[in-house]
């Protein structure tokens, strides 16, 4: 048995759970649904309030008719997540209208949901600098966030269930202002609005210094966070030097160090002072690029 899976006698249990527990459950349209109906750009998860919620015993799950943005899911792949005692699972169906709601029947076996790669400073970090005063150089250390798959596109999937409400939200409202062209791609912005809408973590120990967190790279941008414990001394349209250190094999003598321009293209914040920063790359090397591509996308790339 696959060690994400849970086995029948566990399914069980998570069902009657179900039934008597908020399982702060959210339903997304499933990727493979998009091929179906040639539909493009993101599509929100749906939140559904437990008394809208209905649980029969042959393993039916019921969502009211007054949940009306399940609409659009109608006879399509869905991805329905929850937690059970904190353990986040999902699990695909197929959403049917029936004389009771919409209804997905729960599969057979359900699966845990994976926990994000971590990366640590060997695998990947970076330095941010410019010079002031002329001649002196300041230093700015960043490390990814062990919470973001750095070379993953973004996706909502990745939204943790709680808090999926808050980071439509932000997303809305960003990409509103982004005005978009067609067809762009801005899944970047789930990223940004995870960032900023998640809880302050708890400090070791209180005012120490902290690295940038890196949430997002590929072969245009970078985007750095901050979590608004002080200002930062990134600004809006000023550009600055950036270095990127790859660990290529475990000998720490082997490292890849891509050295390019950024230019900060977009600053946004959270009700809590957290700041993401959005970097646009320049100046950077062909061999370069064709290495971040070949990280973000897992293939390798041919033709620049």
């Amino acid at each position: 048995m696959n060690s994400d899976e849970l086995n029948e006698m566990e399914r069980n249990m998570v069902i009657q759970y179900v039934k008597t527990q908020d399982a702060q459950m959210t339903v997304i349209l499933e990727k493979d649904a998009f091929k179906e109906d040639g539909q493009e750009g993101p599509v929100f998860p749906v939140g559904i309030p437990n008394e809208k919620l209905s649980v029969y015993p042959n393993g039916v799950f019921v969502f009211d008719y007054s949940v009306r943005a399940m609409e659009p899911f109608v006879d399509k792949n869905v991805r329905v997540q929850f937690y059970y005692n904190h353990l986040g699972l999902h699990f695909v169906s197929r959403l049917q209208r029936t004389q009771q709601g919409y209804a997905v029947i729960v599969p057979l076996k359900l699966r845990r949901i994976g926990e994000v790669r971590s990366w640590s400073r060997d695998d990947f970090s970076a330095i941010i600098s410019y010079t002031v005063k002329g001649r002196q150089t300041v230093s700015l250390p960043c490390q990814p966030d062990k919470g973001f798959d750095l070379f993953t596109k973004p996706s909502w999937n990745s939204v943790e269930p709680y808090m999926q409400s808050a980071v439509q939200q932000y997303y809305e409202r960003f990409a509103y202002d982004l005005s978009p062209r067609e067809g762009e791609d801005i899944s970047y912005l789930i990223s940004v609005c995870r960032y900023i809408t998640r809880p302050q973590e708890t400090e070791a120990v209180e005012g120490t210094a902290k690295p940038y967190d890196i949430i997002y790279l590929d072969t245009s941008r970078i985007i750095f966070g901050t979590r608004g414990e002080e200002s930062s001394p990134l600004k809006l349209s000023s550009a600055y030097k950036l270095a990127l250190e790859f660990g290529v094999f475990s000998n720490d003598f082997f490292k890849r160090v891509i050295r390019a321009e950024i230019t900060v293209s977009d600053i946004y914040t959270g009700k809590d002072g957290q700041k993401c920063f959005t970097c646009m790359f320049s100046d950077m090397k062909a061999e370069d690029e064709r290495f971040l591509y070949e990280k973000f996308s897992g293939q390798k790339l041919t033709r620049m």
